[in-house]
């Protein structure tokens, strides 16, 4: 990161900038591309299903954002305890987002019982969820992510909340386990690539360091 970046939570004007930043970061993914017929639909898809993920943040919860010259290169979309579970109406409004994205796409059922599955294995204990973090691909490992999840991480070792996320991603795993995440249990439905599920305990002794 440069001496002008810094990490802040997002306007509603970056919104859109965050969603954009996020799909590329994402891209390509395993997840998404079993759903894609092609690198191209994955790409139209990413920005549907990613995009109502982070409104829903943004509207309960916390969307952080990393900025260079002006310009959003990351962001970290978090729900707080009380923002989780979502309600019947939140939860339709990312269904129906990811229903659109699925549509001309393939695997649909397969994938629509992996996320069913993922969902019927969320934490019931309260805790802070990390819904998305992506930056852009041409900053990463620049220190761009740690940045991002620094402030509700630190907030969580000082208030005593755990943290949860879910990732596709078996690279991540590491750089999540270096934040003191580890992975709870690995969910596949016959055919889907896998979904890691991963918890970080608080810890307060890491304040410290």
């Amino acid at each position: 990161m440069s001496e002008q970046s810094n990490v802040q939570l997002i306007s509603s004007q970056q919104r859109d900038e965050s969603i954009a930043v996020t799909s590329r970061a994402f891209w390509p993914d395993p997840l998404f591309g079993f759903f894609a017929k092609s690198p191209e639909q994955e790409k139209r898809l990413l920005p549907v299903f990613l995009g109502a993920l982070l409104r829903d943040c943004f509207h309960h919860g916390q969307v952080w954002g990393a900025s260079e010259d002006q310009r959003v290169v990351g962001s970290a979309s978090w729900l707080p305890p009380e923002g989780t579970p979502r309600s019947r109406t939140r939860e339709f409004r990312i269904y129906a987002a990811c229903a659109r994205a699925l549509i001309l796409g393939r695997n649909r059922v397969t994938g629509m019982k992996l996320l069913g599955a993922v969902e019927d294995e969320h934490p019931s204990e309260p805790h802070w969820y990390l819904a998305l973090l992506g930056v852009d691909p041409s900053l990463q490992g620049h220190g761009y992510g740690r940045a991002l999840l620094q402030p509700v991480l630190t907030k969580c070792d000082t208030a005593i909340e755990p943290a949860y996320l879910e990732t596709q991603k078996p690279e991540n795993l590491p750089f999540y386990e270096r934040f003191g995440f580890r992975v709870l249990k690995e969910i596949s439905v016959p055919g889907s690539p896998p979904v890691w599920l991963m918890w970080r305990d608080p810890d307060p002794a890491r304040l410290e360091h």
